[in-house]
């Protein structure tokens, strides 16, 4: 069995939104070193698409929704990010071009 980019960002958000602690707070940060060269977009969608499956499998109770609720907002978050980074005219094709725009406004790059 083959996995796409696609599937393994979504089990690597999966794994860290539900993983105890703080590990999730770098999630975003972890995704763009980890997978520079993927579309920026798809970043956003790896983390709406693991907070819907964690919803799915896990139910909508406890741990796993906040762990939902988290992989919802960082999506929004990020996809924030890439509307100010088309508002400033900056690149936004692959997940690498975030650390740029991290140097303008440092929200994941510190969270």
């Amino acid at each position: 069995m083959t996995y796409s980019n696609e599937d393994v960002l979504v089990a690597f958000a999966i794994e860290q939104l539900m993983s105890p602690g703080d590990e999730w707070r770098a999630l975003v940060r972890d995704l763009v070193t980890r997978w520079p060269d993927v579309a920026i977009f798809e970043l956003p969608y790896a983390l709406v698409a693991a907070a819907s499956a964690i919803e799915e499998n896990f139910g909508g109770r406890g741990a796993a929704a906040e762990a939902a609720e988290r992989g919802y907002k960082l999506a929004a978050l990020l996809s924030m990010d890439i509307y100010a980074m088309e508002l400033a005219g900056m690149a936004r094709n692959t997940a690498r071009d975030f650390q740029a725009y991290w140097k303008i406004d440092p929200f994941f790059a510190r969270f």
